[in-house]
């Protein structure tokens, strides 16, 4: 007993740490503008997508083998860390705005965290594995001894204690009033919402077919192939294709309607609510639209 009580005070200890170094630098950053990824940021971030997005071998024999590989077959944490650093601003009391803060690393290190208070309530199913992180990555991207040395407890978890770990971040919350009338507020469920519900939100999106994801919009170009993206092979999507600047209808109801003439079929069929094809007209005033001209025919 007194041994894992050491243990756990270790584990703790090396994450307070990992916690203090990552603060320090991210203040670095911000101050300097330098972008610098840390091995244990990568590890943590693979981690993330291999829970959420995970590899399905045992899909191959149902439904076929395009459907086993998963986000790390893609690069999905590359993407997942330029958005993440990149994707929010911050501006400092009494300094102003400093532009992109890079946050892929503290919330590396909330995540460490989390898989601390996981292990320690005994709510994990399974135990820290040293190789699971070193299974993250490629042969020879980086030496399994310096892997095990800068990886996490999150990254050693399994897929579902990973995921069971971010669940609990929902209790984390976090206000300081530093200074007179300014408040900061800090709500951990927001990191489990960013790290799950953008990872999923971007694997199926478009942007594994970009040549240069990281380009401006305007700059950027994409083939529309169903087959250059894994998701939409996976989910049998077409492609996107260009909106329509035409009207569909007018809404009406028993009590008043804009709409006349047939309507169209709903989902709803039994609502009270129709769309119609025809324009109709107020009942209740002189306003109206029987002679509205459609501003985009077709």
């Amino acid at each position: 007993m007194p041994n894992e009580q050491l243990r756990r005070l270790r584990r703790w200890i090396d994450a307070v740490l990992r916690g203090a170094a990552s603060a320090l630098e991210l203040l670095a950053d911000v101050v300097s503008d330098t972008e610098d990824v840390e091995l244990h940021t990568v590890v943590t971030f693979r981690a993330i997508v291999d829970a959420v997005v995970p590899e399905t071998p045992e899909l191959d024999p149902e439904i076929g083998p395009e459907h086993v590989p998963g986000g790390l077959a893609v690069g999905l944490e590359e993407f997942a860390v330029t958005y993440v650093d990149d994707g929010f601003q911050l501006g400092l009391p009494y300094v102003g705005p400093r532009g992109n803060i890079p946050l892929a690393d503290p919330i590396a290190q909330i995540l460490d965290l989390a898989a601390l208070r996981l292990v320690d309530r005994g709510a994990n199913t399974g135990e820290l594995d040293d190789d699971r992180p070193v299974s993250l990555l490629a042969p020879g991207e980086a030496s399994p001894r310096v892997v095990r040395r800068a990886a996490g407890p999150f990254s050693k978890l399994s897929r579902r204690d990973r995921l069971r770990a971010i669940g609990l971040l929902d209790e984390l919350e976090l206000e300081i009033n530093q200074f007179e009338d300014e408040l900061f507020e800090f709500d951990g469920g927001l990191v489990g919402q960013l790290v799950v519900g953008f990872t999923e939100m971007i694997y199926y999106s478009e942007w594994q077919g970009y040549d240069e994801f990281t380009q401006p919009p305007s700059d950027r170009v994409h083939p529309n192939d169903a087959a250059a993206v894994q998701s939409w092979r996976q989910t049998g999507y077409p492609g996107f294709s260009d909106g329509y600047a035409a009207l569909r209808g007018y809404l009406g109801s028993d009590d008043g309607s804009l709409g006349e003439g047939e309507v169209w079929t709903t989902v709803d069929e039994s609502g009270s609510v129709r769309v119609a094809r025809e324009p109709g007209s107020f009942r209740e005033n002189d306003y109206d639209t029987s002679d509205y001209a459609e501003p985009y025919p077709e």
